[in-house]
């Protein structure tokens, strides 16, 4: 008797560890605790934005949900917010792309941030890598976000400081070939040169920043527009 109810106690216990592993919301998104290795030796954080931002995200299985997310951009990794206790779970199914709604961000004016993958693989990113779309369509202008560890020491010093450093880069996906580049009026005319005349006549009307993802968003919107 006395090990049935030890069984019994045994099962409720396992179970009870069971349902908080995993989380069902009434979108049908499940969730996992996010087990996230401490980075309190390291200055800085992972993440795009240190902060929750309420996001939309599409799964590879077609399930779709608005929740606050958070985009670990050291490990490509998208968490979201438990609205239950706030705490961090990440996703149980792949999340195929999604879509952070920021105020504003120091590293691009291009708002809402759209993120997809799926592309090719290139340099140490694979298919499963996150890119921001600034451009879409026949030629596809992408962004890629990393955050690298940088150890520094300081002169005479015996102690060496870690930190979190963002680096950025850009690729086109033209053909279902991708290219990094740095975009300027040269590389951007190159991808564009089937259309040259009419690249021409909207620069002469349109002022083109190449350092403003918003302004690189409308050139590459009039492009695949032609």
């Amino acid at each position: 008797m006395k090990n049935r109810i030890f069984f019994f106690f045994t099962c409720m216990v396992l179970g009870g560890f069971t349902a908080t592993a995993q989380v069902k919301f009434s979108n049908d998104i499940e969730g996992k605790p996010y087990m996230e290795k401490s980075d309190t030796e390291i200055e800085g954080n992972p993440y795009l934005i240190p902060d929750w931002v309420i996001g939309s995200v599409v799964l590879g299985n077609g399930k779709t949900g608005t929740l606050k997310l958070r985009y670990n951009i050291a490990k490509d990794e998208l968490s979201f917010e438990n609205p239950k206790d706030t705490s961090s779970l990440n996703f149980i199914d792949v999340v195929k792309s999604f879509t952070l709604n920021p105020f504003k961000i120091d590293e691009s004016n291009l708002l809402p941030l759209v993120f997809d993958s799926g592309f090719p693989a290139i340099d140490n990113q694979t298919t499963a890598t996150y890119y921001q779309v600034i451009g879409g369509g026949k030629v596809k202008l992408l962004k890629h976000y990393k955050k690298k560890i940088e150890i520094s020491k300081a002169f005479n010093s015996a102690t060496s400081t870690q930190t979190f450093v963002l680096a950025d880069s850009y690729y086109l996906l033209i053909n279902g070939q991708m290219s990094k580049i740095k975009p300027t009026q040269k590389t951007i005319a190159a991808a564009f040169k089937d259309k040259e005349p009419q690249l021409q006549t909207y620069l002469k009307t349109n002022s083109i920043d190449y350092k403003s993802d918003a302004d690189l968003a409308k050139l590459f919107g009039y492009y695949n527009s032609l």
